[in-house]
């Protein structure tokens, strides 16, 4: 275990070039005390807290603690909200935020993101008895989009539908109700949460994935102070030696997400 840090900092080390001497002061310190604090906030299968077994499972749970044992570099969890993820980073309450925070140039104002480990798209979902099959059906007058505020689900619609009213609600949950109730034509909400709905209650509400060119993607990744780079890069050796192995493919089919997580807009 030990050896694969040393290999993995002596290629650090050699990317910077010969007047660096050692990491920086972050990664050296937690390779020297083997130990990782990381930020998240709970994600229904991706890294959730088992009051059970005061353990965090989920896709994201299972790939930090594979970082734990083939490296030796204990994880201590810190769990926050998603609205706390970045500012915690910041004053230094935790190492690195591993929590599916999505890259985007607004939040890379602030920290440095990771390469992608997964990946989401747009998707709709309506009421089972629903026979809309694209964009385009659900695109008519006096149809109605649900979305929450404030999110790139709202700003998408927004966009794309130009014939439909899209209205933006405070919580997913009331989003999703105006479908559920009949209000609403359809909710415009991520591949991930929408297809584990659908999955769900598949005789209520069905999943309508677009086309690539109908959809936007976004990524899921990590994110480190830009005073840490060489961390990032520690963590960027592991998700692509991860993604080699078929690794998050894996985690996607046990967790029963969508496949797609892992293979993003292919």
């Amino acid at each position: 275990m030990l050896k694969l840090v040393s290999i993995l900092l002596a290629g650090l080390l050699a990317l910077a070039g010969p007047d660096v001497a050692s990491a920086g002061p972050t990664l050296d310190r937690i390779v020297k005390e083997k130990k990782l604090v990381v930020g998240v906030a709970p994600w229904n299968r991706f890294v959730a807290l088992n009051p059970q077994t005061n353990k965090y499972e989920g896709f994201i749970a299972d790939d930090i603690m594979n970082l734990e044992a083939m490296t030796g570099i204990k994880v201590e969890f810190v769990n926050t909200s998603w609205s706390g993820l970045i500012a915690g980073l910041q004053a230094g309450k935790w190492d690195i935020v591993m929590t599916g925070l999505g890259a985007t140039p607004e939040r890379a104002v602030a920290v440095a993101f990771s390469e992608p480990f997964g990946f989401i798209s747009a998707t709709a979902m309506v009421r089972a008895d629903n026979p809309a099959k694209t964009r385009a059906d659900l695109d008519k007058p006096g149809n109605i989009i649900s979305t929450v505020a404030g999110t790139s689900q709202q700003k998408f619609s927004q966009r794309v539908f130009k014939q439909a009213r899209v209205v933006g609600f405070n919580d997913t949950t009331a989003a999703v109700l105006e479908v559920m109730q009949g209000r609403a034509t359809a909710y415009m909400g991520d591949s991930i949460s929408n297809a584990l709905r659908a999955k769900e209650r598949p005789s209520e509400i069905r999943n309508i994935v677009f086309a690539n060119s109908e959809t936007e993607w976004n990524s899921l990744n990590h994110a480190v102070r830009y005073d840490d780079l060489d961390l990032l890069t520690f963590i960027n050796t592991y998700i692509r030696t991860m993604k080699l192995r078929g690794w998050y493919n894996e985690l996607a089919e046990k967790w029963g997400l969508p496949p797609e997580l892992a293979s993003g807009p292919n």
